[in-house]
């Protein structure tokens, strides 16, 4: 199986209006036929390398997926313990709910690794891997870019699936409650550990994040990504309102951002990725 490199091209992915308090884009809608397999099979290759790392697992996993030989014995249980923990097993699937959840990440860790540079000019440094178990407490993305100036800055971001009656603003202001309220105990739980890093600028930013956070200092700023159906894309910039409502002090509009991928049958695509890392026990 030959799979696509990147899922930005897949998406469709529409700008913001320059007029917009909030940085946004909103795409997928017309993922169908080959590209939504495609994009299909990229995330379900992307959650178990995150999962696996260097372990010999994704090799494993890879090779029957691609119609080589399953595997048998303690091998089989390493990979089961690992496909568990996002997607259930087969005899044993997890709810639906969790697994929408975890493709919703899934989509976000994606796009922001492929968006290297940034439309006010940040350019990429790290996104911290997302969690395998997407209902497990904590924050749900950090990404460190360093802007046109030199400086180091992060945004901390919230990834929320939606398939409700409800209007997708509502996730959107569920979501940006969310990290107003719990924001510093995330990044608590993040940034200790990487002060450790030989690199001295960027340690700096991990042992300040927390009260750069309370300072609402020009270094942080936030996100909201959903992933969603197309029926409920928004088409007006007052949807992501709320972000900006939630968190007043971030006054460029690249300080608060949101991203919508909106796709033909959201929870269909989702256990279409599920099918694919099952494929490969």
């Amino acid at each position: 199986m030959t799979v696509p490199v990147l899922l930005t091209p897949l998406l469709s992915l529409v700008d913001s209006p320059t007029t917009s308090e909030v940085e946004y884009v909103v795409g997928g809608n017309a993922l169908n036929g080959p590209d939504r397999d495609d994009a299909a099979h990229l995330l379900a290759d992307e959650s178990m390398t995150i999962a696996c790392g260097r372990a010999p697992a994704l090799d494993w996993w890879r090779t029957h997926r691609d119609g080589g030989p399953a595997q048998v014995g303690n091998k089989l249980k390493t990979l089961e313990s690992i496909v568990e923990v996002a997607f259930g097993l087969p005899r044993k699937p997890k709810n639906v709910d969790h697994v929408q959840g975890h493709v919703a990440e899934l989509l976000w860790n994606r796009l922001v690794n492929e968006r290297t540079v940034c439309r006010d000019g940040r350019q990429l440094v790290r996104a911290h891997p997302i969690k395998m178990d997407a209902l497990e407490p904590g924050g749900d993305g950090l990404v460190v870019y360093q802007d046109c100036h030199g400086t180091l800055v992060y945004r901390l971001w919230e990834i929320k699936k939606h398939d409700a009656k409800a209007g997708i603003t509502s996730t959107i202001n569920t979501a940006s409650k969310q990290l107003r309220d719990r924001g510093d105990q995330y990044l608590a739980k993040l940034a200790g550990p990487e002060t450790l890093t030989e690199d001295l600028a960027l340690g700096d930013l991990y042992a300040n994040m927390i009260e750069w956070w309370w300072d609402r200092s020009k270094r942080a700023g936030v996100g909201v990504s959903v992933g969603t159906s197309d029926h409920h894309a928004p088409t007006r910039p007052t949807t992501f309102g709320s972000i900006r409502t939630q968190f007043p002090e971030f006054t460029e509009a690249s300080q608060t951002e949101s991203i919508v991928v909106a796709v033909p049958d959201f929870p269909g695509f989702a256990d279409r990725v599920k099918e694919i890392v099952w494929s490969g026990l």
